[in-house]
């Protein structure tokens, strides 16, 4: 298997694990956090609503908590990759713009991710005073899929 395949393979799992089984970050101390399953528990909220503005927001969030799939159907395209890498590093800027409070207008969009724990999940390991390490991982995936992407496959 090509050099290639693998880091996209490593990046979208690594993006799935970071979506899924860690936090993004963490609201109230063991009771609410921001990942992946608490975003998609929001869904039929949001579209139900009919806030147009809200509703294109999910559609993001929608897209970026599908980028570790999107990552690995990239090992058929490699745009379909790139940009399953980008939606990803994405997320994570985002994420870390919050952290650096540049742009606490649009921060009230992160509690679309907010959730409450099942069982042991997710994992919190608090990195600064908002992100946590799922934050970082979503980077790692991402960068591991967009240098999966340009690396020759053959």
């Amino acid at each position: 298997m090509a050099f290639g395949k693998i880091l996209m393979i490593l990046g979208g799992l690594i993006t799935i694990v970071a979506t899924y089984v860690f936090a993004f970050y963490e609201l109230i101390p063991a009771t609410l956090y921001g990942w992946g399953i608490g975003a998609w528990a929001f869904v039929p909220d949001v579209f139900a609503s009919g806030e147009i503005m809200l509703i294109l927001i999910e559609i993001f969030i929608i897209l970026f908590l599908l980028a570790g799939v999107i990552q690995l159907i990239g090992l058929k395209s490699r745009v379909v990759g790139l940009i399953g890498s980008l939606l990803a590093l994405g997320g994570f800027i985002y994420f870390m713009l919050i952290e650096f409070s540049l742009i606490s207008s649009t921060a009230i969009y992160a509690l679309l991710f907010a959730g409450v724990p099942i069982g042991p999940l997710p994992i919190h390991v608090g990195v600064g005073s908002f992100a946590s390490l799922g934050a970082y991982l979503l980077a790692g995936g991402a960068v591991l899929g967009i240098i999966g992407t340009f690396v020759g496959r053959e």
